[in-house]
């Protein structure tokens, strides 16, 4: 089928099905939202041309029907269905016309508040993972560090959890978890550079490590694909990256850049990887601050290249400070904290520009302003917020999901 009046191609480029068995004719591949054309072409044909062959149209709302002569325009809006005749002149076959056209706009995100304080006061510096197909928020309480639970296919019912093995002095927004192969292990950092583990993410143990850990990026993809977290550690008073698979042991490499603000603490990472570029192998880093307590403002981009750890700096044209990285619809995306809101940003380029998610994929009036939060994109395409501090460093306890409506199963 052709348009007689399709700016956008969207028609031409579309393939309808004829459903022989149910006598239907229909696009499997919705048309775009608010799509219109006045008129189609049609590119009917049969085995043979006898004369008693025929091609009757049958139009809706005045329920009107005429034989086509093959050349007319056709009403698409009106078109109800096509109606064959065999060349027998007899045998008469009626097929129903679905045009399927998207009924939402594909790249609005909707949002929904999924659960309100939902942790036990008083609650200082949360952080949420997803670890063995649970959410579990940590946080300080007084002198103890807590826990609370809900499966990630809810997210409204929460459970307190006990947690054991962890100092009061843990670093709680270190904590992350990262999958080798089949096992998913839980890391934390102490504010003594030590670090710790868990199975479970509720049972934890001190590791004996090699050097002290001054920071964790996170997982690193390498090209050769082996499984690695990139760290920084001391290494007699000089803070290098270092490589490693349990925080036991590592490969330490080169000192950190010394020129920039190459942020230590209160940095938000993501790991990128995409299968189908084979170097696009990194871990972005946003914010936070450097080993002198000097503000971070560039977008740093981290790559392995022969051994080696290269680091390239981007200057962007939004603000750093207090942002949250996530990976998204194959997107790479930054929330800010500007003026009291937060602001959804993303970038088709590993982070080298920044694109503004507009109206269509602004958070609630509703929603919070907050600084701090955690955000945890799951494989049914939701993005998940939690939690946070407002601008007075008041602790918020909800959390909120969203998601774009064509990525909806």
């Amino acid at each position: 089928m052709a348009s007689s009046k399709d700016t956008t191609k969207a028609l031409s480029e579309t393939r309808f099905t004829i459903d022989q068995i149910n006598n239907k004719i229909f696009n499997r591949d919705s048309l775009p939202y608010l799509f219109h054309v006045d008129s189609i072409y049609l590119n009917i044909s049969g085995k043979s041309t006898y004369s008693h062959s025929k091609i009757i149209i049958n139009l809706q709302d005045k329920d009107s029907s005429y034989l086509w002569n093959g050349k007319d325009s056709v009403s698409f809006k009106r078109l109800k269905s096509i109606e064959t005749t065999a060349e027998d002149g007899k045998t008469v076959k009626l097929y129903e016309f679905k045009a399927n056209v998207h009924q939402q706009d594909p790249y609005l995100m909707s949002w929904s508040r999924v659960a309100q304080n939902y942790l036990i006061t008083p609650v200082e510096q949360q952080k949420t993972i997803l670890h063995g197909g649970k959410f579990i928020t940590y946080y300080k309480s007084g002198t103890t560090i807590k826990a609370s639970s809900s499966l990630s296919s809810d997210g409204k019912n929460w459970a307190p959890a006990i947690v054991s093995g962890l100092p009061a002095t843990l670093k709680t927004s270190s904590i992350f978890s990262a999958t080798n192969g089949p096992v998913s292990t839980v890391y934390a950092q102490d504010a003594d550079s030590s670090m710790y583990k868990s199975a479970d993410g509720l049972i934890w143990n001190k590791i004996a490590s090699d050097y002290p850990v001054a920071a964790v990026y996170g997982k690193l993809p390498s090209a050769s694909g082996e499984f690695a977290i990139l760290a920084a550690v001391n290494d007699k008073g000089t803070l290098k990256f270092a490589l490693t698979k349990d925080f036991a042991t590592f490969a330490v490499k080169s000192a950190l850049p010394s020129e920039d603000t190459f942020p230590t603490v209160d940095f938000s990472a993501a790991s990128i990887e995409n299968p189908s570029v084979f170097s696009a192998k990194y871990i972005i880093l946003s914010g936070g601050k450097d080993k002198n307590n000097i503000v971070n403002n560039k977008l740093w981009i981290i790559h392995e290249k022969d051994g080696e750890i290269t680091h390239l700096p981007e200057v962007s044209s939004i603000s750093l400070q207090l942002s949250q990285l996530f990976l998204y619809d194959n997107n790479v995306y930054l929330m800010t904290y500007e003026t009291g809101k937060n602001r959804l940003y993303y970038s088709e380029k590993y982070g080298l520009n920044w694109i503004s998610g507009g109206a269509n994929q602004a958070l609630p009036d509703d929603f919070p302003g907050r600084m701090h939060a955690s955000v945890i994109t799951d494989s049914n395409n939701f993005i998940w917020i939690f939690g946070g501090e407002s601008g007075a460093q008041a602790p918020i306890t909800d959390v909120w999901r969203g998601r774009l409506n064509k990525l909806v199963k």
